[in-house]
């Protein structure tokens, strides 16, 4: 009779060790499912966000030479070095090789940059992005 309990137990032992097992294996592969879904989420939203601040520097130097060719004596020769220094760093921003390790070093140098050359030409010298949801959309 002994050795009939010790198999009741047993399979009792070895049928929550494989429960125990399947959960894991479930839990890794539906972790794995979520994990790549965040990560595309904060992917697009991040690359947006970079997009939308160096956008935002393109259009600046954009005005600012349009601005120049009305007015030359707009921007300092000084100013100009450092416009045209922005201007090549907007040209080589690494912005459709999100996997480049150097892209946030050189967010940060542009950010740099940019405050230099509008603070230079008496302008606004940071970037604000403004939030806009759903409700705030106009057309």
């Amino acid at each position: 009779m002994a050795d009939g309990v010790d198999d009741l137990f047993g399979q009792a032992l070895s049928a929550e060790e494989t429960s125990i097992e399947q959960g894991r294996v479930d839990g890794v592969r539906d972790g794995l499912v979520a994990g790549l879904a965040e990560g595309r989420e904060l992917g697009v939203q991040k690359g947006y966000e970079i997009g939308q601040e160096v956008g935002f520097y393109v259009g600046c130097v954009r005005m600012w030479r349009t601005l120049q060719a009305q007015d030359p004596a707009l921007v300092p020769e000084r100013q100009e070095r450092g416009l045209a220094a922005l201007e090549e760093q907007l040209r080589t921003f690494p912005l459709t090789d999100p996997q480049n390790e150097a892209l946030w070093d050189a967010l940060e140098r542009l950010r740099g940059r940019f405050k230099a050359v509008a603070s230079g030409l008496g302008c606004l010298q940071d970037y604000f992005p403004k939030e806009t949801g759903p409700a705030e959309l106009t057309f």
